[in-house]
């Protein structure tokens, strides 16, 4: 069988070769152009509305982190406003109780007899005392910080034991109703003894 139908003839051009990927760089159709040229111009407000969009955002974050920062300072300046306070509050405290250990000290040196200090039972922590004394004939009784416990050094130290350094049960009520007692009574033996100021009466004394 002849085979020269099957063959091209010797002017005839060979069909060029079209690999796959040629159809991408094919020509697009009106349709596809048109929608391209819609889609690019629509595509320059998109990038504008995102820029907004963060620059929004930013705003708002600045604002919230300028709030924090607002919040954290005024928290700091009532911190330190607190602790000045707390800190002329702790200076009045112990100064108070300063002034009521000089007070005791000076009352235990002016009863010599019965004034004894003793450790404190009722007392966790270490080197609290209790000064004991008798004024008037009653028992009063003072708890004494131990850095206050240099000033009592002229006082006797007993130890629990010892009966001078018995509580006989008195509370702070009675003790300054013991006190006010032991001050009229010092109040009346001036006045016996004409060392009261002019104008002070004896019936003045006895009702106060």
């Amino acid at each position: 069988m002849s085979t020269t139908a099957n063959r091209p003839h010797r002017n005839q051009e060979p069909e060029p070769v079209r690999p796959w990927f040629a159809r991408l760089f094919r020509r697009p159709s009106p349709e596809t152009r048109e929608a391209m040229v819609r889609g690019l111009a629509a595509e320059p407000a998109a990038p504008l509305a995102a820029a907004a969009r963060m620059g929004e955002a930013l705003r708002i974050a600045k604002d919230k982190a300028e709030r924090c920062q607002a919040n954290a300072d005024s928290f700091a300046r009532e911190l330190r406003e607190t602790v000045d306070t707390l800190a002329d509050r702790t200076r009045e405290r112990d100064g108070a109780y300063e002034e009521r250990a000089q007070l005791l000290a000076w009352l235990a040196a002016l009863h010599p007899s019965t004034a004894v200090i003793a450790p404190s039972p009722d007392v966790d922590e270490d080197g609290w005392q209790l000064l004991y004394l008798v004024a008037g004939g009653w028992q009063m009784s003072w708890h004494i910080h131990p850095r206050d416990a240099h000033l009592f050094r002229h006082v006797t130290k007993v130890d629990v034991t010892d009966v001078r350094a018995q509580w006989d049960g008195h509370g702070t009520v009675q003790k300054y109703e013991r006190m006010h007692n032991h001050v009229r009574l010092l109040a009346l033996t001036a006045i016996g003894d004409g060392a009261s100021t002019a104008g002070t009466t004896v019936s003045e004394v006895r009702s106060a």
